[in-house]
């Protein structure tokens, strides 16, 4: 669904001038949304107990539904269009999902300029969006905070027009009841299949652990019978696009990304509760050996991993981490917890890529599979490592 550049490698790369579109009232369902290993030849339900971490990806996919088409600026470029979304970590959960038997991925089929999985469904979408394009025309900077009404954010990051505005009453309710229609197609039916899932994998793990005998359980078995992290998955450039599609230009030091990934619990920058009465969506002593698990694998230093920086953790750790308490609470012998990774772009597109995409040009430039596939294999490894060590991270080592 994101056109020929979304399974080619960087040398495969092709040029679009304007962005990528689904074809009109197309609906997505399971298949197209849930990745795991042996999809095709494997029953579902027969992966469902071995799952100890379900990967959700609310920002993966870039092409627009070509319900949207009339109201798209008509600058968009393929590249301001993908750079908008955080596609680049799409391929990288796909391929993880496929290799690790224990991973469940799940991805949102359509980009925040359609609605944002990663905010809270606002009562009045379209009044949201009519706040947002208020701000934008009064605020002189032309950057203001969007905050609170992003849930359709009508601009890039670097602020570049995603949609344009609507100048009559028509226009407007055209436009509200476009994104409307397309919600029902992909983004309402990736939030519903998340939530559905989780309680899935966790009802399959509770009748497992009722039927088996864990005697002689490696620890590894022993983990995945008894775990269930829910990662939200994210991207970051360090460096946001101009009208020309160079992505060059630096964010402030506040906003920018260590070198490999922020891993957030909604706490402090190790991981801890910020103040008495908080409560983090994932314990502090496993985020910090993901954290480190992490390191290992990719064979960077400390500082190339993060906790809770720039990001706490957004709207799916938010409703991940109590659902996950509340859950924890009714079946005492599970661990169930939630964080989110932000990866930096830079790192996951890869240096030839990179380079590329700091240059003008309309095209998204992708990572090569090489790249891609070292990458997932690498964080495959690294939650290979926690699995096989469960038992002493749960006793806070």
């Amino acid at each position: 669904m994101n056109g020929a550049v979304g399974a080619s490698g960087y040398g495969d790369a092709v040029a679009f001038a304007g962005p990528d579109w689904i074809g009109p009232g197309t609906r997505f369902g399971v298949d197209e949304m849930v990745f795991f290993r042996g999809k095709g030849t494997v029953p579902f339900d027969d992966v469902l107990e071995r799952i100890d971490l379900v990967i959700s990806g609310p920002h993966a996919t870039a092409a627009f539904p070509a319900e949207l088409q009339p109201f798209v600026d008509p600058s968009l470029t393929q590249r301001l269009q993908y750079d908008f979304s955080d596609w680049s970590t799409s391929p990288v959960a796909r391929r993880w999902a496929a290799v690790d038997p224990h991973v469940l991925y799940i991805e949102d089929p359509h980009p925040r300029a359609v609605r944002d999985a990663n905010r809270p469904r606002p009562t009045d979408l379209l009044a949201a969006l009519r706040e947002a394009f208020d701000r934008l025309a009064a605020d002189p900077t032309g950057h203001p905070s969007l905050a609170g009404v992003d849930a359709v954010r009508p601009v890039t990051f670097g602020y570049l027009p995603v949609l344009r505005r609507p100048s009559t009453n028509d226009e407007w309710e055209a436009l509200g009841a476009a994104l409307l229609a397309a919600g029902t197609l992909g983004v309402d039916p990736y939030e519903a299949c998340r939530d559905q899932l989780i309680e899935r994998v966790v009802a399959a793990k509770v009748r497992h652990l009722a039927d088996a005998d864990p005697q002689g359980w490696s620890p590894a078995e022993w983990h995945s019978a008894t775990h269930l992290d829910v990662l939200s998955i994210h991207d970051t450039m360090n460096t946001t696009a101009r009208p020309d599609g160079a992505v060059c230009l630096e964010r402030q030091p506040a906003d920018r990304l260590p070198e490999l990934v922020a891993l957030s619990n909604r706490g402090d920058a190790a991981g801890e509760r910020r103040a008495e009465g908080d409560e983090v969506s994932m314990p502090a002593p496993r985020l910090r050996s993901i954290g480190q698990a992490y390191r290992d694998a990719f064979g960077v230093p400390d500082h190339h991993v993060a906790y809770n920086r720039p990001y706490l953790g957004g709207h799916e750790t938010q409703l991940a981490g109590p659902r996950l308490r509340e859950l924890a609470v009714e079946h005492p012998g599970l661990h169930l917890a939630a964080w989110q990774n932000e990866f930096l772009r830079e790192f996951l597109l890869g240096p030839e890529a990179c380079r590329a995409m700091h240059e003008p040009g309309d095209a998204w430039v992708p990572a090569p599979d090489s790249w891609v596939n070292d990458i997932a294999d690498r964080l495959a490894a690294a939650h290979a490592a926690v699995r096989l060590h469960g038992t002493a991270l749960d006793r806070g080592v």
